[in-house]
């Protein structure tokens, strides 16, 4: 190869395009003209001015090296982009796998709680009843003893007193039943409350996660 073209020439000398031409106006570089008018230098003439040139194998083999560090570090830096992206996926996966823990805790306490309430609630309502039996039955027994002693007024007085006991007592269970309907219905409007505050919660945090990870 005798001669080369401009840009063969500034690659073999290490030099710009730029920097040929300017040699070239200046008369510190030859040149011929080739077909289409296109200007080439001769390889001898190129070394004589630039002293050392690269073989033009070499000038292709570096560009092949500089090609596949590009290509080598592009796909790392895509790699590890990707790492990335799936490493803060994760993580945020995570944190709502935690979340999601503790709300479970939470309301697992919550239920446990209304058990024992309820279960209070209800040995104190058998122990009333149990009472209020240990009552009716005392006055009943005490009724049949007095019988046979007792005029009839006396009788009749202890049998109103029996029956306004009694009407006291189904009062008092009434009362009770009133009590505990009020208190599971509270109970199951707080529940409802509360499962709504929850879902909005989840709602808020999925909102946010899909936020942070797609923008």
């Amino acid at each position: 190869m005798s001669q080369v073209s401009i840009t063969e020439a500034a690659k073999m000398a290490g030099v710009s395009r730029a920097t040929i031409y300017n040699d070239i106006n200046a008369g510190t570089l030859s040149f011929e003209t080739g077909s289409k008018d296109k200007k080439m230098i001769n390889v001898a003439e190129l070394q004589r001015v630039y002293k050392t040139l690269k073989s033009p194998d070499t000038i292709d083999d570096s560009k092949d090296v500089e090609k596949r560090q590009e290509r080598q570090s592009s796909d790392s830096n895509g790699a590890g982009g990707q790492y990335a992206v799936l490493q803060e996926r994760l993580e945020a996966e995570k944190k709502r796998v935690e979340h999601l823990e503790e709300m479970l805790k939470k309301e697992q306490e919550e239920r446990k709680r209304e058990r024992e309430t309820a279960k209070q609630f209800e040995e104190y309502m058998k122990e009333q009843l149990a009472n209020q039996g240990d009552s009716i039955k005392n006055f009943t027994r005490l009724l049949e003893d007095q019988r046979g002693s007792k005029s009839n007024d006396d009788q009749s007085d202890l049998k109103e007193t029996v029956l306004a006991l009694k009407k006291e007592l189904e009062d008092q269970k009434e009362e009770q039943r009133k009590k505990e309907e009020a208190r599971r219905e509270a109970l199951k409007k707080r529940q409802e409350m509360e499962k709504q505050r929850k879902e909005q919660e989840e709602a808020e945090k999925s909102k946010g996660i899909f936020k942070k990870l797609f923008g």
